[in-house]
């Protein structure tokens, strides 16, 4: 009996000792618009660089993080047409630590000008351009999307040929509608919980940068959380075929959505 009731102490230590090594901090907050109202920032991305952890806000502007290690991290909160910040948060490695976070609007400074016929473009935007004329894909322009500027982007880009919007709760994401079925890309845990259904989601550019990779169990990317006052011109390409060499790699199996800007 007494050597059994050692061994039994012995496991129970031994349980206690590896959950106190494996033991790791929880990070959960909101991220929201500064002023009055102050809505929440559906979409808002927040990443730990050093431990690679990314989130995106659900349609509360709610984020939530586990298994963060003791120490100290650099914590970067950003959306698009707000400005970003960053922190550096302290993890003891046992607790909890709670958040909020409120986003200044970054407004858009136009100069005044007298426009006479088409207006030059110039930039980022002479991509755009070279590419609308010369055909392949299916584009948006500034003043087809401003017909439509009280809808959402999931509902004004859902036109597109070759497009599919797929909801999930208050969000929405793009996929290619040439998927037949088979293993689909993206769309992680969370996702499928909000009712995110099995789909081939197109990789997501925001001037250049890559915000959704269109990789297996990667978390999606909320059209719906761009607003189109902000938006100069979309392109969609509903296959790798279709898609412009440069953002031709694997990820662009399911197609790729390349939105634009109004900010030169």
């Amino acid at each position: 009996m007494r050597s059994t009731l050692r061994v039994l102490i012995q496991i129970t230590l031994a349980v206690c000792l590896a959950s106190a090594a494996r033991a790791q901090s929880v990070f959960l907050g909101s991220v929201f618009a500064d002023g009055d109202p102050s809505p929440p920032l559906v979409g808002a991305e927040i990443t730990i660089p050093a431990l690679n952890l990314g989130v995106r806000t659900d349609s509360l502007g709610k984020f939530f993080f586990k298994g963060i290690p003791k120490g100290v991290f650099r914590v970067n909160i950003r959306r698009v047409g707000y400005n970003a910040i960053a922190i550096n948060a302290r993890f003891s490695g046992v607790d909890t630590l709670a958040a909020d976070f409120a986003l200044l609007p970054a407004p858009v400074s136009l100069d005044t000008v007298n426009v006479v016929g088409l207006a030059n473009q110039y930039g980022k935007f002479l991509e755009f351009e070279d590419r609308r004329a010369h055909g392949g894909g299916s584009f948006l322009t500034r003043p087809e999307i401003e017909k439509q500027r009280d809808r959402q982007l999931g509902e004004i880009v859902s036109k597109l040929p070759g497009i599919r919007i797929h909801r999930y709760g208050a969000e929405s994401a793009v996929a290619s509608s040439r998927w037949i079925g088979g293993p689909g890309r993206g769309g992680d845990a969370m996702d499928r919980r909000k009712g995110a259904p099995r789909g081939c989601y197109s990789q997501v550019y925001i001037d250049n940068v890559r915000v959704f990779s269109s990789d297996v169990g990667e978390a999606l990317f909320n059209i719906n959380s761009i607003q189109p006052s902000t938006i100069q011109g979309i392109e969609f390409y509903a296959s790798r075929e279709e898609t412009p060499v440069q953002y031709a790699s694997n990820r662009a199996e399911c197609g790729t959505i390349l939105i634009w800007t109004r900010i030169e």
